[in-house]
Formats: structure tokens, sequence, C-alpha cells
């Protein structure tokens, strides 16, 4: 069994921290600039979210509203994407190792 100091001077620990961290920064940006935008368009321009469409009952801010939702899904699964690909084989070499599989 490997010690924690040892695990993470594994290549494939540090490849797991750099793989996470490429696939982590840019989807947490996107949701919270997405969120953040929704919320600073709720603040300074109520009356724009208000509108509805051709007439109907559902607002513009409706629609934002279920967008971030629908946005947020997909970020999910490209993440979930991602990880299946590229962090899980590193996880499971990790694993092996530590148990001294191979």
């Amino acid at each position: 069994m490997l010690t924690s100091q040892q695990i993470q001077a594994m290549p494939e620990y540090k490849a797991l921290r750099a793989a996470r961290r490429k696939i982590i920064l840019p989807l947490a940006g996107i949701v919270i600039s997405a969120y953040f935008l929704l919320i600073l368009t709720i603040g300074f321009f109520p009356k724009a979210l208000g509108v509805s469409f051709v007439g109907g009952v559902t607002s513009f801010g409706i629609a934002a509203g279920f967008g971030l939702i629908l946005l947020c899904f997909a970020v999910t699964g490209v993440y979930v994407s991602y990880a299946n690909r590229k962090i899980e084989p590193l996880v499971k070499a990790i694993t092996q190792k530590a148990k001294g599989e191979l």
C-alpha cells in the first residue's frame, strides 16, 4: 500500500490533477458567467425580461431562466463525457498502483 505522498508523486496523479483542472475551470466559468449575466440582467433591465413572446404568457425572463437550467444540464453532460474518457482511466490506474496490482 502506498502513502499519500507516494501517490501524489505518481505521474498518473499529476496527469489526473491536470485533466480535472483543464475541464473544471472552463465549465465553471461558463456556468458562473451565465448565472451572473442573468442576475445582472434581472437587476438592471427587469422590464426587458418581462416582455412576452409574441403576446403570449411566457416572458423572456422565463426563457432565460429555463435556458440557464438547460445550460447546466449541457455542462454536466460535457463533464460526464470528459470524465468517462479521460479522468476515470487515470483514477483506475492510480488505484491499481496504490493497491500494488501493477
